[in-house]
């Protein structure tokens, strides 16, 4: 593999993905999409359902090939898949257990067998699954089993990882356990596309790409995406504009600020911590 494809940005020009040619009023899943996916970037793919935000995903991923028109450079990412996380785990898993789970994910990526211990230990551990390694599923929450493809999926430490709405079935605590682990894969350098409609998922400075109707309508920066232009006039946000509800908490950062109740000079509130930070202001 050449420095170009191994460092290059993963590149999508002018990509159009065909619907069911045999389906009665088939149309485009995705029209003229032009994206650009950097090394080790957090990238939030958002959308309401039908928006095509999956078959985008997965063509990302590597796993939608049919149909597809346009030039596609994977760049960095390669040749091959790249891991994919579902929402509903149980699809997913093919071992008895999580450390069988992890191991054969290691052994079809190819990773030498006398590394493979060492390095399901480290993935077990970075998911709190270690405990419970050896447990079969049906001990296993929904959640854990949900920790332990994103183990699997993440223990070779690709250069891509897809999350298809990974969290959309999970309780807070571990939808916060596979965001941590998401984030860490990203800190060490993997590209994480993160497929999500819980808005209050998004990082103000992290980058959202919204899809409607199989186009890219928005993509920029996640605090822009929800609140526009932040002054609550008529005009819609970003995010409204493509069908989606905003979050609770930059909703009322917009109406506060529209009653002249917020710092002008500071960036509006869009998380927890934020507005924390600014209940504590005199």
């Amino acid at each position: 593999m050449n420095e170009q494809l191994k460092n290059g940005y993963f590149k999508l020009s002018g990509i159009k993905v065909s619907g069911d040619p045999e389906a009665e009023g088939s149309s485009a899943r995705l029209e003229q999409i032009d994206l650009l996916l950097a090394p080790g970037e957090w990238l939030n793919l958002v959308g309401v359902n039908g928006s095509g935000k999956t078959t985008l995903a997965r063509l990302l991923a590597g796993l939608t090939m049919e149909g597809v028109y346009g030039e596609m450079d994977r760049g960095f990412a390669g040749f091959g898949p790249s891991p994919y996380v579902m929402q509903h785990p149980d699809a997913q898993l093919f071992g008895e257990n999580p450390r069988e789970e992890v191991s054969f994910a290691l052994e079809w990526r190819g990773v030498p067998a006398d590394e493979i211990p060492d390095r399901s230990e480290r993935i077990l551990s970075w998911t709190g699954l270690l405990p419970i390694a050896d447990w079969p599923w049906e001990q296993l929450s929904g959640g854990q089993r949900q920790l332990a493809a994103v183990a699997a999926s993440g223990a070779a430490e690709t250069p891509l990882l897809v999350f298809d709405e990974a969290t959309s079935m999970l309780d807070d605590a571990s939808r916060g356990r596979v965001q941590q682990v998401a984030g860490r894969l990203c800190r060490s350098g993997t590209a994480v596309v993160w497929v999500t409609q819980r808005l209050n998922e998004l990082d103000p400075y992290s980058r959202v790409v919204a899809l409607a109707g199989g186009k890219i309508v928005y993509d920029g920066a996640g605090r822009q995406f929800l609140l526009g232009d932040g002054l609550g006039g008529k005009g819609q946000t970003p995010c409204e504009q493509c069908g989606l509800r905003l979050p609770y908490l930059a909703s009322l950062a917009i109406e506060m600020n529209r009653l002249g109740k917020l710092d002008p000079h500071s960036p509006l509130p869009v998380t927890a911590e934020e507005w924390r930070e600014v209940l504590k202001r005199p």
